[in-house]
């Protein structure tokens, strides 16, 4: 009885290693969707560093131009044109908060659309058919 009893736990330890080792590498993935999020908001993160009204604004427009499509009453962000006066008016501390609100928008898109594809899950599932070890209804009941 002991010697099955052993057979079985190497059997579930070669499994939980392999799936450690796999979930591992699907982690490194999501990484690399945060370090695509730090690259995108590099410019605006120098900006904030600066600490300089006029360069925050010019590529807080920037970016709002580009990413307008985060802005949505959704996720409780509109856009409004404003004119030379409101930029007049803004101060350095407000156009900062603005920046930050925009790389934590781009932030959580690329989170979602992480999410949303589950590249994760889906290279984990990848690599744990790869290893061999672990039949499809496991994979599935592991993922779930």
């Amino acid at each position: 009885m002991e010697e099955c009893a052993q057979n079985l736990i190497y059997a579930a330890e070669e499994k939980v290693l392999t799936f450690c080792k796999n979930i591992v590498k699907a982690v490194e993935k999501a990484r690399e969707v945060a370090a695509k999020s730090k690259m995108i908001c590099r410019k605006a993160n120098d900006a904030l560093a600066l600490k300089d009204k006029q360069t925050m604004w010019n590529v807080l427009q920037e970016y709002l131009h580009k990413y307008s499509q985060l802005f949505t009453i959704a996720n409780g962000v509109q856009l409004k044109c404003v004119d030379a006066d409101f930029y007049e008016n803004i101060t350095e501390e407000d156009v900062s908060k603005q920046l930050k609100i925009v790389i934590g928008l781009i932030y959580l898109n690329e989170a979602k659309h992480c999410a949303g594809k589950e590249a994760v899950k889906a290279c984990f599932k990848k690599l744990l058919k790869q290893s061999g070890i672990f039949s499809d209804r496991e994979i599935e009941v592991l993922l779930l």
